[in-house]
């Protein structure tokens, strides 16, 4: 794999993970509105979109 698109890769994972924590913590916490969870959902998609279209131009999926 591509050091830059390893770097990458890894920072969206990071993102995405984050992004799923968040998403842990409006649920049990109830403080987050339907429209910040949604905006936590869209933002986790992009980042997995991300990640998959590298891995689609590196040839691992």
């Amino acid at each position: 794999m591509d050091n830059n698109n390893l770097k990458i890769a890894q920072q969206d994972i990071d993102d995405a993970l984050k992004a799923v924590e968040d998403l842990e913590k409006a649920a049990s916490d109830g403080n987050f509105t339907k429209e910040d969870i949604k905006e936590k959902f869209v933002s986790l998609n992009e980042k997995v979109r991300k990640l998959e279209d590298i891995l689609k131009n590196e040839g691992i999926l």
